[in-house]
């Protein structure tokens, strides 16, 4: 999921406790972010289901995985469409199922960030 390359490309020129700081707030998030959703989907909050879909997929850009971006990019868009068609083809299950087939990936996503965490604190 997170291209390690594009990653230290990326972060090349931070502070290692920066990235350790960023890793450390995504992941400590992580499971706040997919309840807020499952609500959202709940309650049918198209408004707050599409702001906090477009604010994971802000927070999923920052770490270079692909997979996890498009599939939240997907997301904000249908949750953008609801929310403009007043809610008219809305099918909970599909939405939740979608949402949990993300929470998949970014888990993996975590995962490997901890490893590259892992990697940057054993050097020196």
């Amino acid at each position: 999921m997170v291209n390690k390359q594009n990653f230290y490309e990326t972060y090349q020129f931070f502070d290692k406790s920066v990235i350790v700081e960023i890793i450390d707030i995504f992941v400590s998030e992580h499971a706040e972010r997919f309840e807020k959703l499952s609500k959202n989907i709940i309650d049918r909050d198209f408004q707050n289901m599409r702001f906090n879909a477009h604010s994971l997929k802000g927070v999923i850009a920052n770490f270079s995985a692909p997979v996890p971006l498009e599939m939240v990019r997907a997301y904000e868009k249908s949750a953008a469409s609801l929310l403009e068609n007043k809610g008219e083809g809305f099918n909970e299950e599909l939405m939740l199922s979608q949402l949990e087939e993300i929470k998949k990936a970014t888990e993996i996503m975590a995962v490997q960030l901890n490893e590259i965490k892992g990697e940057m604190l054993s050097k020196n």
